[in-house]
């Protein structure tokens, strides 16, 4: 697949095959999104892979209970991506200063970038995923004993998509551009 139709192709996947994700799928995902550009190659993205079924069901029914459709979402994937970034290293100096105006913001913009190539590179390799942002941090934390520097970003569903649906419809140019 090249990567414009790569681009054009990846959906939000919320059905999913019977079939397993492997730790090798998962590593293929994660070997090429690595190269994500980030903070002053920083490099602050880990990602915790949740293969156990039990494990990504506790998630699911632990930690969105008040985002049922997450739930179901979560129950539907064959594998989780916990998806996190390391405190303290995006948008700051090594002595630990701020280096932009922006803050933490930067955190989230590589974590945003990095989900982004994770999902591309699925797509590439005929895996679909789904990016969830609602969820109990505190709770995941504590199921998958993450380290105390470790920020949930992100949840990402990830398997072998059952369907595909068509994309939505997106605005119209002259509404998102403008050259000054």
């Amino acid at each position: 697949m090249d990567a414009i139709q790569c681009l054009i192709s990846r959906r939000s996947i919320r059905e999913y095959t019977d079939e397993s994700i492997s730790r090798q799928d998962v590593e293929n995902v994660v070997e090429i999104s690595q190269m994500a550009s980030c903070w002053e190659n920083t490099q602050p993205i880990r990602y915790v892979a949740v293969l156990n079924r039990e494990l990504k069901n506790r998630i699911a029914d632990d930690c969105t209970k008040k985002f049922p459709w997450n739930t179901e979402n979560i129950h539907a994937a064959p594998a989780l991506v916990i998806l996190c970034a390391i405190k303290g290293l995006s948008g700051y100096e090594p002595d630990g200063r701020a280096s932009t105006s922006k803050g933490t913001h930067w955190q989230s913009f590589d974590a945003g970038v990095a989900a982004a190539h994770f999902c591309l590179a699925a797509n590439a390799l005929e895996l679909g995923t789904l990016i969830m942002g609602r969820y109990d941090e505190e709770k995941i934390r504590e199921i998958l004993d993450l380290p105390a520097d470790y920020d949930v970003s992100a949840i990402i569903a990830i398997g072998h998509p059952a369907v595909i649906p068509a994309a939505n419809e997106r605005k119209p140019l002259k509404e998102v551009l403008s050259f000054r």
